[in-house]
């Protein structure tokens, strides 16, 4: 299932989908929000743990990719083709206003 949109990803640290569906094709991902996060890819629909840390992040305005898979964003995780986010900053007592992330797949 495509998707088209932009994703709500609230402070607390819990990881949010930012897929629709398991996505073997190029995405394109941006930070549309002021708030900072973290990524994480996974094999599959089951989100991270929730004490785990993303190995990417998107750290200002404007920031990431375009025409690659999850697969090469994420060579460490074996089968990597759906994509979660989560706020860096969430335990720090900032403001507990929602990051937001712009994602299109096919």
């Amino acid at each position: 299932m495509a998707r088209n949109a932009r994703i709500n990803v609230p402070a607390g640290g819990t990881w949010t989908a930012l897929c629709a569906a398991v996505v073997a094709t190029d995405i394109s991902i941006m930070l549309a929000g002021r708030y900072p996060v973290m990524l994480q890819a996974t094999s599959g629909t089951t989100p991270p743990a929730a004490d785990s840390l993303g190995p990417l992040e998107l750290l200002s305005y404007g920031d990431g990719w375009s025409e690659a898979t999850i697969a090469e964003k994420f060579p460490g995780v074996a089968s990597a083709d759906y994509l979660w986010a989560r706020r860096s900053d969430a335990d720090t007592g900032l403001a507990a206003a929602d990051a937001i992330v712009g994602i299109s797949h096919g």
